[in-house]
């Protein structure tokens, strides 16, 4: 089977890592936490020192990174991926990131010789599993196919880099705006004087528990703290100015997102945090104390 490394052993990366070593690929893994290391060492990975020392026993090289600015430091440097990629080796980018990172990905492994593709991935589709929206070229995506059969539960090529993020910025707003609207039907609901608990226990809609009980600290399976949430549609944002695409109902939702991280922090409370733009607004903070 292929060497195969992974940086980034968050959420995503311990996905790829119990993936990857349950089918016996041989697995070299960076991460800054030396604790997200230890997990994937006890699954029989092998720890490195960088990311070059990844890509030197590794033949595809998997970036499952928070950001544009991760992504482009584990690229660049003495220490980075590009100072040790071989001909022929493949980057294959996880991350969610400004499309205009993708790009820039691709061209510097053009350079070395080696094949970039996006491989933006969800667990969010009503289809069970964890599904990558691939990018770049054909030939790339048929030479990566063999380590996102195993990264994913399907995969399908949407189109040259940038494509793939682009249409992932574009599921990040849809998710992003269905739980606003949940947060705001919620609070509504309750600050009329009516139990909203009836939305999930009689109606059965999939809604976070942390909007009916005030505690945003469930760490919620997959979706990130609002910072998350906050720096993705900031990025689509950033490409609808460049390209002039209207985004009116978009503008709405990142102001909450912006607003209620600023509030709260970048790493306090998980998605379901977000409830609290609207206990502001309502002068209703302490609801749950």
């Amino acid at each position: 089977m292929t060497d195969t490394g992974v940086i980034g052993v968050g959420y995503i990366g311990k996905l790829f890592v119990d993936r990857l070593t349950e089918t016996g690929h041989s697995l070299t893994v960076f991460d800054v936490d030396d604790d997200q290391v230890a997990y994937a060492v006890d699954k029989g990975a092998t720890a490195a020192e960088s990311p070059a020392d990844v890509a030197r026993n590794a033949e595809v090289i998997v970036m499952a990174l928070p950001g544009s600015p991760e992504v482009e430091a584990t690229m660049e440097g003495e220490d980075g991926l590009l100072a040790a990629l071989d001909p022929g080796d493949i980057v294959v980018d996880a991350t969610t990131t400004h499309p205009d990172t993708s790009v820039v990905c691709e061209e510097r492994c053009d350079e070395a010789d080696a094949d970039f593709v996006e491989a933006t991935i969800t667990g969010g589709s009503p289809r069970e599993g964890y599904h990558v929206m691939a990018g770049g070229r054909e030939e790339a995506y048929e030479r990566a196919k063999e380590v996102l059969d195993v990264l994913a539960d399907d995969h399908v090529l949407v189109g040259p880099v940038p494509d793939a993020t682009v249409f992932k910025l574009g599921l990040q707003m849809r998710y992003a705006g269905h739980h606003a609207v949940d947060a705001e039907v919620v609070e509504f609901v309750r600050d009329n004087g009516v139990d909203p608990r009836i939305f999930t226990d009689f109606l059965e809609f999939d809604m976070f528990e942390g909007y009916f009980t005030g505690d945003f600290s469930q760490d919620i399976e997959g979706m990130g703290g609002l910072a998350i949430w906050d720096k993705d549609i900031g990025y689509a944002r950033d490409v609808a100015h460049e390209q002039e695409t209207a985004l009116p109902l978009n503008g709405v939702v990142h102001e909450a997102y912006k607003a209620t991280t600023r509030r709260v922090g970048e790493d306090e409370g998980d998605a379901s945090a977000l409830l609290q733009y609207w206990l502001a607004l309502n002068d209703a903070e302490d609801r749950f104390e």
